[in-house]
């Protein structure tokens, strides 16, 4: 069976527009030179993006023992020094790329209304804070799927918990993952952004004001155009 792993990346200061898509495009291109690696995608982030890095990187791998390869070969290794120990064409990206950091989703929830669909992505990583009442978090993990048959502009989307690469190159900050494809940004920034569903129920999980808020404020907020219907990717494989 096929493993995702899906990174944010951080370009060096100074990289303009057109560099970074340079970078976005090499990247998912070489990417696919990594051992048992199926699909690469890398996106440059929208202006809308806040809280995390530069492109989104998806990786589809052959299996735990690709990805189990990948660990090996990071083993010990920071997000700043990813590239440079990956070698190869990845590591001549290392002098425009400050950091990458990887993480392996574990799927609770997905859907496919769109099969195939090339649009947008949106990435939401956030981190539900450590004193939250397991049966919270629960509830937590049960609802937010609620936000894909409330908003029909989401085509395609999936619902995850992470885990760090192991032997853990980085310590990971985030405990889930909750990715949309949509047919443009308007499906993010108007349909999904002022759906009732959204600001009226989902957002007290959130809202520091809510006696059921379990996530902290710190979060990633990250949507990229893409070349490629990377949702879609592990039905096909």
């Amino acid at each position: 069976m096929s493993v995702r792993v899906v990174g944010q990346v951080t370009l060096r200061e100074g990289e303009t527009p057109e560099s970074s898509q340079g970078v976005a495009d090499r990247l998912g291109a070489v990417g696919l030179e990594l051992t048992g690696a199926l699909a690469s995608h890398a996106g440059v982030h929208f202006d809308l993006s806040v809280g995390g890095g530069d492109l989104t990187w998806d990786l589809l791998l052959d299996g735990e023992e690709a990805l189990a390869e990948l660990c090996r070969r990071l083993a010990g290794t920071g997000p700043e020094g990813m590239l440079g120990v990956l070698g190869g064409r990845l590591a001549e990206l290392a002098s425009q790329v400050a950091s990458v950091e990887l993480a392996v989703p574990e799927t609770l929830d997905t859907g496919l209304g769109s099969p195939g669909l090339v649009g947008v992505k949106r990435t939401l990583w956030l981190r539900v804070l450590p004193e939250a009442e397991a049966g919270q978090v629960a509830r937590f993990e049960a609802e937010t799927p609620l936000l894909a048959e409330a908003v029909p502009a989401i085509r395609n989307w999936r619902w995850s918990r992470v885990r760090a690469l192991s032997p853990r190159p980085m310590a990971l900050r985030w405990t889930h993952l909750w990715e949309q494809e949509f047919d443009s940004v308007d499906g993010l920034q108007v349909d999904y952004m002022s759906s009732p569903c959204h600001w009226g129920y989902i957002d007290r999980w959130f809202d520091l004001e809510m006696p059921d808020r379990v996530v902290d404020l710190w979060l990633a907020h990250l949507a990229c155009p893409e070349q490629a219907p990377v949702l879609s990717w592990d039905s096909r494989h």
